[in-house]
């Protein structure tokens, strides 16, 4: 037999006494709350009397400051539609707007909130009335929800508002006027003059109609900020992520603009109004700003969007021809920042992509290959993002790159990922090599054609893309005719790379220092030790002691056994030059 303790009778009486149903509601307590809603500047108190003018079928807005008793008063006057009934005004949420305004720009009934805290006179007469009214609120009054005294007022139809401005509002107020007009739809004047406006997508290289809205596509160069305004709600400008489209290896980035005209949908978040409700509508409008943009592109006729990009505008319907068939010429990478170099397009002749390699690997190449046309083709960049277009997998491509050194009788290969032998030293070996492997397309079932072709200089880094230079493997094929300078170089454009650690000196100085000390192994290395020396100290000398001798003088030095000897040389015995 079930039983039921003290407990159980507990638990039953507080069900019992539970509501049966529930209701959303607004607290009385919000009202004491009111001076939060809005962050008290002077933008957001023009952004809001703008629209609420608008909204009133205003024709123009007045924006001046007047002097009361040395209190400065911004007054803000529209001719609209006034108010009937002043109790709507200052009731937190009741618009007051008819059904068609309330349905199509969800007015929150907040509008004139942005001014609570501040002491405010508004004043009012309702078209086809004869009375108008006026109210005085205190700064205490927003909050307290006091009677607010209503007297007759003689004034023209429309809407008034005198408000008392902080100091900071001063300084403030006349970009804030530039701003509110820039894009709203109807004339503003401040202190008499109008301000001026411009249309929102202005300069777009095209205008979509799209469910109540003005879908723009511009083209511009560089990257779009986050904080770059996209939507305009008339007048009002927010920012809210929306697509762009950037095409390869291009500083050029399509992106859209919106102008709201009758999107009921498309609601912005209360009550600052300040980015929008994510919602599905905002979804929708986003796909048709994407197929904007590609409308846009086919119409620019010519393209370089990567393949993925091509397939989503396929997705969305719109068909547009494969990215121009050119890429750029190969240039061999530097160690310094992994930089790429953009070569010269190259453009109906033979290519053959070559494939992203560590630096000493590209640039020893690059003293073989050259152009490439020793391979049948002109060397170029392979591209990633192109391949899935018909004409890009069909270009010839290295498929694998290595070099093979001969030293010693034996035989090592050194290509990205692996290293030759910790006993290998710089100096000569027998034979250099590179090893070229090109497949005819990018179809992985056809075979790679091989070729080989004599290397002169091979470094070989310990870690295979930049290290210290007394970690790094120098070989040299027999009858290398590098110069000492252009091995230095090679040194630089292999291994070189600043390192940014705040406690390291500036980029000037490191590569200063590697290139010394790449000069230096390269002397010893083509011309012998003494003579590295000697050049060693003829730089030295060029860079620190030169400019200290008088013009026309010459001095003599002997050096050796930690002693110095220096002694201006007599013009007559010195050496005719």
């Amino acid at each position: 037999m079930w039983r039921c303790g003290i407990g159980c009778i507990a638990i039953a009486e507080s069900l019992m006494s539970l509501p049966a149903t529930i209701h959303t509601s607004v607290g009385q307590s919000l009202i004491g709350k009111v001076s939060r809603l809005f962050n008290n500047s002077v933008t957001d108190v023009l952004n809001e009397l703008l629209q609420n003018a608008r909204r009133a079928d205003a024709s123009r807005i007045e924006i001046d400051v007047v002097d009361d008793d040395g209190r400065s008063i911004l007054v803000v006057r529209d001719d609209g539609s006034g108010v009937a009934d002043p109790a709507k005004l200052v009731t937190l949420g009741d618009s007051g707007w008819n059904e068609a305004t309330q349905h199509r720009e969800d007015p929150a009934g907040m509008g004139v909130f942005s001014v609570a805290g501040r002491p405010v006179e508004i004043r009012s007469r309702a078209r086809g009335t004869d009375n108008g009214w006026r109210v005085v609120i205190a700064p205490e009054a927003w909050e307290s929800g006091a009677p607010l005294a209503i007297e007759s007022w003689a004034v023209d139809a429309g809407t008034e508002l005198r408000i008392g401005m902080p100091d900071a509002w001063g300084k403030d107020l006349a970009a804030a006027a530039v701003n509110a007009a820039r894009h709203y739809p109807l004339p503003v004047l401040f202190k008499g003059e109008e301000l001026k406006r411009s249309d929102f997508l202005a300069g777009a290289v095209r205008v979509e109609d799209w469910e109540g809205c003005r879908i723009g596509v511009f083209l511009e160069r560089g990257h779009i900020p986050s904080s770059y305004p996209r939507i305009n709600f008339h007048g009002l400008t927010v920012c809210c992520p929306m697509p762009s489209v950037s095409e390869v290896e291009t500083s050029e980035c399509w992106h859209v603009r919106v102008d709201i005209i009758d999107a009921p949908a498309l609601q912005l978040v209360l009550p600052a109004r300040k980015e929008m409700v994510q919602n599905a509508a905002l979804d929708h409008l986003r796909e048709a700003a994407e197929r904007a943009i590609f409308r846009a592109i086919a119409h620019h006729g010519r393209h370089r969007l990567a393949h993925a990009q091509w397939l989503r505008a396929r997705e969305l319907g719109i068909d547009l021809s494969e990215a121009e068939p050119w890429l750029p010429a190969w240039i061999p990478r530097t160690a310094d920042g992994n930089s790429l170099a953009v070569g010269e397009r190259v453009v109906d002749r033979p290519m053959i992509l070559f494939p992203d390699a560590e630096p000493p690997i590209e640039q020893c190449a690059a003293r073989v290959l050259r152009s490439g046309e020793i391979l049948g083709g002109a060397l170029v960049r392979e591209v990633s993002a192109f391949a899935g277009y018909r004409w890009y997998d069909l270009v010839p491509r290295i498929s694998a790159l290595s070099f093979r050194i001969e030293a010693e009788g034996e035989i090592h290969r050194y290509e990205e990922g692996l290293a030759l032998p910790d006993t290998m030293q710089s100096g000569t070996v027998a034979a250099i090599m590179l090893d070229v492997f090109i497949s005819p397309s990018g179809t992985p079932d056809e075979s790679a054609s091989s070729r080989s072709f004599p290397a002169d200089v091979l470094i070989a880094p310990d870690d295979g893309w930049s290290a210290d230079l007394d970690e790094t493997l120098i070989l040299l094929a027999p009858g290398c005719s590098v110069d000492p300078n252009d091995l230095a170089d090679l040194l630089e454009a292999s291994c070189f790379c600043a390192s940014d650690d705040v406690d390291n000196d500036s980029w000037q100085t490191q590569q200063r220092y590697f290139l010394v000390q790449a000069r230096q192994i390269a002397n010893t290395l083509l011309r012998g030790e003494d003579a590295a020396i000697l050049e060693r100290i003829r730089d030295i000398v060029h860079e620190e002691i030169r400019w200290l001798i008088p013009a026309g003088r010459r001095v003599s030095m002997v050096a050796g056994d930690g002693q110095i000897d220096l002694a201006f040389v007599d013009e007559a015995a010195a050496p005719s030059d």
